[in-house]
């Protein structure tokens, strides 16, 4: 069975009216609107490459951001056993007994580190980004 004879029977059996012979159906459409189409195609496979690319930051940002917070969990942890035995060993208190004393004591140092470490941070975040920033401006790449 050739194959003009299995296009004309799949055809059939869809209802649908047999082609003309030597029809082309990529010659139906005129050039110009040939073009358009190619143009319009082009641009939907970019806006869905655009569409990937922020779906993809945004689970990598996700993901990060999960990491991060189990990070900060386990330096809590290692913060709060730190803290309970330097309490316990310089003013002879027990971390077991949680008395409002304790727990005031244990956030107002909490928040010193907090604030030490975010200064910090920021101050090498800056000098990485004016670093990235120069070497830019100089034409040797980006990060």
């Amino acid at each position: 069975m050739s194959e003009d004879v299995k296009v004309a029977e799949q055809r059939r059996r869809m209802g649908l009216p047999p082609l003309p012979q030597g029809f082309d159906p990529r010659r139906a459409i005129d050039p110009a609107a040939m073009e358009r189409m190619m143009r319009a195609q082009a641009v939907a496979r970019a806006q869905a490459q655009a569409a990937t690319t922020v779906v993809i930051g945004t689970i990598v940002t996700l993901v990060s951001s999960a990491f991060g917070f189990v990070a900060a969990l386990a330096w809590n942890d290692a913060i709060n056993v730190t803290l309970n035995n330097f309490l316990q060993t310089q003013f002879g208190v027990d971390p077991t007994k949680q008395s409002s004393t304790i727990s005031l004591l244990r956030a107002v140092i909490f928040t010193v580190i907090a604030i030490i470490a975010i200064f910090i941070l920021q101050r090498v975040a800056g000098r990485w980004a004016k670093k990235a920033a120069i070497t830019a401006a100089a034409g040797e790449g980006s990060y």
